[in-house]
C-alpha cells in the first residue's frame, strides 16, 4: 500500500478524469492521497474535493509563488477555516521560501512565519516549500519554537541538511527526482537517511519523472518512485513500503 504525500488533485488537468483516476489509484493500492494548497482561490474547492472522495486529505495554506497576489484578509481566511474541526484537514501548506519567487523576502518571510504561527495555534503540521532558503527556514523553525514538524516537500540537498530538518520534527519528501540518473547527491543523501524519516510524493501534475512520456505528472507514478527508492535502500520493499505508510500516518492521519 502506497500513500502519496503531495499531490495536486484539485488543478484542471485532473478534473475530468478524476473518478477513473481515483478508482485506479485503489487498483494500484494507492490508499491515501494529500493535498496541498496553493492560494485562497483554491481552498474551498480542495474541501469539497475531500468531502466527496475519501482517500483525498489536504492542507490549506499560501505558496510562496502566490503572496504577490495576497489579499487583505487572506490570512484571516485561513485562520478561520483552520479553526473549524475537519478530520480531512490534516496540515498547514503549502508554505515556505522560494529564492525565485516573484514576492520580496520580508513579505515571503512575514507571511511564512504567521501561517507557521497558525498551525502552532491549531496543532497542524506544516508541508515545507523550500527553494535555496534552507539556512533560512531553519533559522525561522527555530526562533518560533514550532514543535508540530511536517514534510520538507521535493527535498533535493544534502544528508546535513536533511538531518537538520529531521532534528526538528520532519519528514523528507521523495519524488520523481530519485528517478533521473544525474541526481546523485540526493539519491546518496536519502540512501542514508533514517527510514523513520521517509515519504513518498509526486508533487502532480508537476515533477515528472525520468524520461516520462505523458504531459504531465500523476499519482500513479507513486510505484515507480517506490521502486527507485527501493534501489537506494538495504531494507526490504515490505519493510520499506510498511515504515512510509506508517511515517506519513505519523505526521498527517492520527485518527
Amino acid at each position: 500500500m502506497f500513500i502519496d504525500s503531495h499531490c495536486h488533485l484539485d488543478f484542471p488537468c485532473f478534473t475530468v478524469q478524476l473518478d477513473a483516476l481515483l478508482s485506479q489509484l485503489q487498483e494500484k493500492q494507492i490508499i491515501k492521497v494529500i493535498i496541498p494548497a496553493t492560494q485562497r482561490s483554491g481552498w474551498h474547492a480542495i474541501q469539497a474535493l475531500c468531502a466527496e472522495h475519501a482517500p483525498c486529505y489536504y492542507a490549506l495554506g499560501i505558496h510562496p509563488h502566490f503572496i504577490d497576489s495576497l489579499q487583505e484578509d487572506d490570512l484571516l481566511c485561513l485562520q478561520q477555516l483552520l479553526n473549524h474541526s475537519d478530520k480531512k484537514q490534516v496540515a498547514v501548506g503549502e508554505i515556505g521560501l522560494d529564492k525565485y519567487a516573484s514576492a520580496d523576502m520580508e513579505l515571503q518571510e512575514s507571511i511564512f512565519i504567521k501561517q507557521l504561527q497558525l498551525a502552532q495555534r491549531f496543532n497542524l503540521p506544516i508541508i515545507l516549500h523550500v527553494v535555496k532558503k534552507q539556512s533560512r527556514v531553519l533559522e525561522i523553525l527555530k526562533k518560533q519554537h514550532f514543535t508540530l514538524g511536517g514534510v520538507y516537500h521535493a527535498f533535493s540537498g544534502s544528508y546535513e541538511v536533511a538531518m537538520e530538518f529531521i532534528k526538528l520534527g520532519f519528514k523528507i519528501g521523495i519524488g520523481g527526482v530519485i528517478t533521473y540518473p544525474n541526481s546523485t547527491k540526493t539519491k546518496q543523501t536519502i540512501r542514508r537517511l533514517p527510514i523513520e524519516s521517509l515519504l513518498l510524493e509526486t508533487d502532480a501534475p508537476d515533477m515528472p519523472l525520468y524520461l516520462q512520456q505523458d504531459g504531465f505528472n500523476s499519482p500513479l507514478n507513486i510505484p515507480i518512485i517506490f521502486e527507485s527508492l527501493c534501489l537506494l535502500r538495504k531494507e526490504s520493499k515490505s519493510c520499506l513500503a510498511a515504515q512510509i505508510i506508517k511515517n506519513t500516518e505519523t505526521i498527517f492521519l492520527k485518527e
